[in-house]
Order: C-alpha cells, then structure tokens, then sequence
C-alpha cells in the first residue's frame, strides 16, 4: 500500500462547499421525482471510499459503468483540497484530491432501492490522492489556496482553470463537525451512501480523509474520456496526476 494511504480509515465527500457546485445540482435536479440533497439542502456528506477503492500519484482514475445500463456513465472530474483529521477532529495533514464521480448516475437522486450518491461516487479507482501529504504549516492560510485543475487529451492541454478556497461557503475547520450532524439524521436507516464510521464519542475517527469540495464544474466537452491525463494542482500542494481508463 502507498505510505499516502497509510492510516486512513475512510473517505468521506461533502457536498456544496461551494455555490456553484450546488447552484448547478439544483438545477440539474429540479425536476427530479427522487430525492437529491441539493433540493432540500445546503450541505451534504457521501462516503468516498477506503484505502483500497482510492488511487495515488500516478496511478490510474476508472471510468465505470453504469450499473443499471451498464453502458460508460458520463464523468468528470472535482479537484478539491483534502484533509487527514488527527484526534478531536484536528486537521493533521493536507493534500490534494480528485473526487472523480459518475455524475450521470450521481445526478440521478435517491430512492429506497437506488442511491444515485452512492453508485455515482464510490467504486475503486473512483478518487485520487497526493502527491503527499502536506503539514498545516507547509499548507498555511487555507482559504488562501488556488486549486486548479488540468486536462491533457491526445497530447493537447485542453482545459486549465483555477478557483481560491475565498469562495468557501464554510471554514473546513468546521466541517467534520457538520458531517456528524448530519450524520445523525441517518442514524437508524442510512443508505449506501451515509454508512460512515462515527465514534462513540460522536467524532470522526482519527485517520478519516474528508475531501473538501469544489469549486469547478466542468463542461460537456470536457467530460473523462479514456486516456485524458488529469492534474489537480496548487502552488501549496503541488501536483497530482492520474490518467484516466476504461472499467
């Protein structure tokens, strides 16, 4: 195992850190007769995988199929900031990450019998990680960040674009804390996509990676595509590059 995935427990997404990833899910979701958390929320969180579902540094991002089609879903990738939580919910560690989802099927909502959040966002080789992990003191002001991302397609630079951490709508200090909130909502009956590890003392597990959101949407054109070379940057983070496959 990669010493990056060394620790880790879980892998937990939020949703909406962001306006424009939820003013674009609400939209794509209005007319939706399941439920989607962007209709009823301003917050969401989504289990994104274990040690052994996430990839590294140069390793490869899976396309995957549809699983009620079976047909290649549409994908695009989210580069995000993450964070490693220490006891108490202290942040240990920083790095960069690609959320990459299945947005086709995340878009899909949820019912008793499909979660949409779920198939369109955990599955291996679903998430990338890296280059390293990054000390607060090396990562500094955290609302301060440029995270952008790069998209290399048959040897062309097709998409570079940037956004800053200013944009947040919450301080990622807050977050863990909201996430076992909103956890609790689940409590008795959560679906796929809500099963996380809490403890008992109503924390995070030391060793869970929260990917903080983004704030890019990607256009149709540049939806994932086999072969398309992905880099999630940051002047702070460094680089993190994965090329993308076919299931």
């Amino acid at each position: 195992m990669s010493q990056m995935k060394e620790g880790i427990v879980q892998i937990v997404g939020v949703a909406y850190t962001y306006q424009i990833s939820l003013a674009f899910r609400k939209r794509k979701t209005s007319a939706l007769t399941t439920h989607h958390s962007s209709q009823h929320q301003d917050f969401s969180f989504f289990l994104k995988g274990y040690p052994e579902t996430v990839v590294c540094e140069g390793e490869n991002l899976v396309l995957r199929r549809d699983p009620e089609t079976g047909t290649t879903a549409n994908h695009w990738p989210e580069p995000e900031l993450a964070v490693l939580l220490g006891h108490n919910h202290r942040i240990a560690a920083y790095c960069l990450a690609n959320d990459f989802t299945a947005h086709s099927v995340e878009l899909r909502g949820r019912t008793s019998e499909f979660d949409g959040t779920f198939f369109g966002k955990c599955w291996p080789g679903s998430c990338a990680i890296g280059p390293r992990w990054f000390t607060p003191e090396e990562i500094g002001d955290d609302s301060k960040l440029d995270i952008g991302l790069k998209i290399i397609r048959a040897g062309q630079i097709v998409y570079n674009h940037r956004y800053n951490t200013s944009r947040r709508r919450y301080p990622f200090s807050d977050i863990p804390a909201m996430v076992v909130k909103y956890a609790s909502e689940f409590a008795h009956n959560p679906p796929p996509s809500k099963i996380i590890q809490i403890g008992s003392d109503d924390l995070l597990p030391t060793g869970t990676v929260i990917l903080l959101g983004t704030g890019i949407i990607v256009k149709e054109q540049y939806y994932s595509r086999p072969g398309d070379i992905l880099t999630v940057y940051s002047s702070k983070g460094g680089e993190l590059t994965n090329q993308v496959v076919s299931f």
